[in-house]
C-alpha cells in the first residue's frame, strides 16, 4: 500500500519536531527514514502508526485519510527497539496475540485458537523460527526475540510494517545479520515497509529508497546510490559515507580549484567564484602530482585509510594496498573530479 504524508507537522509546545514534510513510501518497498538523533524520524513514524497525534497536515493509507484514526483501525504493525515480548507467554502466543481481538477476514467472527495458531506458525516459518514456538523469550537470543516481533507485526497482515530502530539493541555482527534478514523477510511478505536508523550503512544496505532529515526536514529523497553520489548540500554529503567526506575551501576558475595557499586540484567545470569542494576519500589514487606528505595510515584489509593535511584541512583517502604507504611518507596522488562536489560556502547547497 502506498503511504504518502502531505505538509505533515509535528509541534511540542514551541518545539517543532516534524517540519512540513512531503513524502511518499511507495507500495511493497522498504523505505529508510535517517537522520541522526532528534531530527524527528521517529516522531514521524509515530504519527504514521497514530500513536502521535498530527499538529498539521495529512497521512494517507492508499485512498483512506488516517490522520485522526486511531491505532487499531489503521492495519498496521509496529516493531518497537525493545522488541517489547510478553515474557510470560510462549513465541507462539507472542505472535498470535494481536489476533486474538481481531476478526477472521473468511468467517467474520473471531479468530480461533487453531486459526491464531495457525497463523503463528505460517509466519515463523517466513522468519525461520519455526523450531522456537514452544520457548519463552528469555531462552532466546536477541536475534531471535527480534524475528519474534517481527512475526507478531505481520501476523495480522499488515498493510504497513513501521520499524523503529530495531536493530540498535544488537552487536556487531547480528545487526549485519538481521539487517540482510529484514531485507528478506519484507522482500518475501511484499509488505510496505518504513525502516527508522540513525545508522547510513544500515540505510544504504537494505532500503529502496532513503528519506534523510535534519531537523524536523526533509533533505533529500533518493535511493542510497543517488544519495551518495549526488547530494544535494553539504549535510547529505557528510552524513553518507564512511569515512566521511572531506573538505577544502578555495576558488574554482575554469575546472581548477585554488586553495587560499596557491596549490591547485581539478575540479568540475562552470562554477567560478569562492566554493566548499568536497572530496569523497575513494576519489584519491596513488601515482599523481598532488604531493602531500601522510600523518596516519590505517590498515583495513584491502584498502589504507591514510590521513593527510592540504593547508588547515584534514583530509582522509582510501587507497588499494598493493603499494604499502607509511606515516610521514610524502606521497603523489592524484584526484578523480567525478568524486568531488561544489558547494556554496553559505548555503551549503551543491553547485
Amino acid at each position: 500500500m502506498e503511504v504518502q504524508v502531505k505538509n505533515l507537522t509535528k509541534r511540542f509546545d514551541k518545539t517543532t519536531a516534524v517540519d512540513s514534510i512531503n513524502v511518499t513510501f511507495q507500495d511493497g518497498k522498504l523505505t529508510g527514514l535517517l537522520g541522526p538523533s532528534g531530527c524527528g524520524k521517529s516522531t514521524t513514524l509515530y504519527m504514521l502508526a497514530g500513536l502521535e497525534s498530527v499538529t498539521d497536515g495529512e497521512i494517507w493509507f492508499g485512498d483512506r485519510d488516517v490522520t485522526t484514526l486511531m491505532p487499531e483501525k489503521r492495519n498496521v504493525g509496529l516493531v518497537f527497539q525493545n522488541y517489547a515480548l510478553y515474557p510470560h507467554m510462549t513465541v507462539r502466543e507472542n505472535i498470535a496475540f494481536p489476533l486474538s481481538n481481531m476478526k477472521d477476514p473468511a468467517t467474520g467472527k473471531k479468530f480461533s485458537r487453531a486459526a491464531r495458531n495457525a497463523a503463528a506458525e505460517e509466519i515463523a516459518k517466513l522468519v525461520q523460527i519455526e523450531t522456537m514456538l514452544d520457548r519463552k523469550p528469555g531462552q532466546l537470543s536477541g536475534g531471535q526475540q527480534q524475528r519474534v516481533a517481527i512475526a507478531r507485526a505481520l501476523v495480522k497482515k499488515p498493510d504497513v510494517l513501521l520499524l523503529d530502530e530495531p536493530l540498535s539493541n544488537l552487536d556487531a555482527r547480528l545487526r549485519m545479520e538481521m539487517r540482510s534478514e529484514i531485507r528478506r523477510i519484507q522482500q518475501e511478505s511484499k509488505v510496505t515497509t518504513i525502516f527508522v536508523t540513525h545508522d547510513q550503512e544500515e540505510a544504504m544496505s537494505i532500503t529502496d529508497e532513503i528519506v534523510l532529515m535534519k531537523h524536523g526536514v526533509v533533505q533529500q529523497i533518493a535511493d542510497a546510490h543517488t544519495m551518495y553520489l549526488d547530494p544535494v548540500n553539504t549535510f547529505v554529503a557528510s552524513f553518507m559515507g564512511n569515512p566521511p567526506i572531506s573538505y577544502v575551501v578555495g576558488t574554482a576558475t575554469d575546472g581548477v580549484f585554488t586553495l587560499n595557499d596557491g596549490r591547485t586540484l581539478p575540479c568540475k567545470t562552470g562554477v567560478n567564484g569562492k566554493v566548499r569542494m568536497g572530496i569523497r576519500p575513494e576519489a584519491w589514487s596513488l601515482g599523481g602530482d598532488i604531493g602531500v606528505t601522510l600523518t596516519d595510515v590505517e590498515m583495513r584489509g584491502q584498502d589504507q585509510v591514510v590521513t593527510f593535511q592540504l593547508e588547515n584541512h584534514t583530509i582522509r583517502a582510501i587507497l588499494g594496498a598493493e603499494e604499502y604507504v607509511a606515516p610521514g611518507q610524502t606521497v603523489g596522488l592524484r584526484l578523480s573530479v567525478k568524486r568531488c562536489h561544489l558547494f556554496d560556502c553559505e548555503t551549503g547547497a551543491r553547485l
